[in-house]
């Protein structure tokens, strides 16, 4: 279905895809597909009101069949670390040392509250937008 940017009522858009619950695997391909679709150009108030509603069922499908567990205190050093092109010896100073740091960015030790809060103030300090907390490093 291809969705165009003409004046269609928010009924109208109803009728034409008849969004329900994604069950299947071709069904969300389709709304997938219905999505990018959508998101290629300008949308009326309608289309927009119709994208969100496709957005939250394609949310409800990929939990349910593709989950993402809690990351892991390795996963989360690592995405920031790449981020701020950080490098593991910048860390030493949290950990006391680089095999300390390659244990926690390996996943084989984790770190305490001293070191949590550590490293939320070292990353918050390379950007003013993030307000991480001990606790995002520390559960």
């Amino acid at each position: 279905m291809t969705l165009t940017s003409n004046q269609k009522t928010y009924t109208d858009l109803l009728i034409q895809y008849q969004p329900k619950p994604i069950t299947t695997d071709d069904e969300y391909k389709e709304a997938l597909a219905i999505v990018e679709g959508m998101m290629s150009g300008e949308l009326t108030n309608a289309e927009t009101t119709l994208l969100k509603l496709l957005v939250l069922l394609i949310e409800v499908y990929e939990q349910k069949h593709y989950p993402m567990g809690e990351p892991t205190l390795a996963a989360t050093l690592e995405s920031l670390m790449h981020e701020f092109d950080v490098v593991p010896t910048s860390l030493v100073g949290i950990f006391g040392s680089t095999d300390i740091v390659k244990e926690v960015l390996s996943g084989q030790r984790g770190v305490n509250e001293t070191q949590a809060e550590s490293l939320a103030k070292f990353f918050n300090s390379l950007n003013s937008g993030l307000c991480l907390k001990p606790e995002d490093f520390w559960k």
